[in-house]
């Protein structure tokens, strides 16, 4: 019985590690990086007014804002000032980190505390987001609108 040269099972292995690559190819994790990174591009230095928060309008003189810059977000709750980290793909989900904010209750005006509790939630659990020309929702992770914003800072 003859050896097999070992160029010879090295080039085997070659070309079927290469036939098993073009059977099943896989998406370049660069290319799903950069996808990220223009989704998210998309929103950099954007500022929002929340119009409506779980399903309420927010109250005339409530000042709630979104700004998002360079991967953070950070803006007012209707009541204190608020930042996080934020992430979102090609494909419209995204994710804020854990949110940090100031702690002062507001009396005046009037709402303003619940509309802080909802923008809250709201952030905590956002799995998507849909724009929409002058208009960004924040959605949960089935679907359901958590907080309506309009194009802008606030009103």
């Amino acid at each position: 019985m003859r050896p097999i040269p070992v160029m010879l099972v090295a080039a085997l292995a070659v070309t079927g590690c290469a036939a098993q690559a073009a059977r099943d190819p896989a998406p370049p994790p660069a290319a799903s990086a950069a996808a990220s990174a223009a989704a998210q591009a998309n929103l950099d230095g954007t500022e929002w007014r929340f119009v409506e928060v779980n399903g309420a309008a927010v109250p005339k003189g409530v000042n709630a804002t979104l700004r998002l810059r360079g991967g953070r977000a950070s803006g007012r709750t209707g009541c204190n000032a608020y930042g996080a980290s934020f992430e979102i793909a090609a494909d419209g989900s995204a994710t804020f980190g854990q949110t940090m904010s100031t702690k002062m209750a507001c009396m005046t005006p009037a709402g303003a505390m619940q509309v802080e509790r909802g923008v809250l939630d709201a952030l905590q659990h956002t799995a998507r987001i849909q724009r929409s020309g002058g208009s960004l929702v924040l959605l949960d992770a089935s679907g359901k609108p958590l907080a309506k914003l309009a194009r802008g800072g606030p009103a």
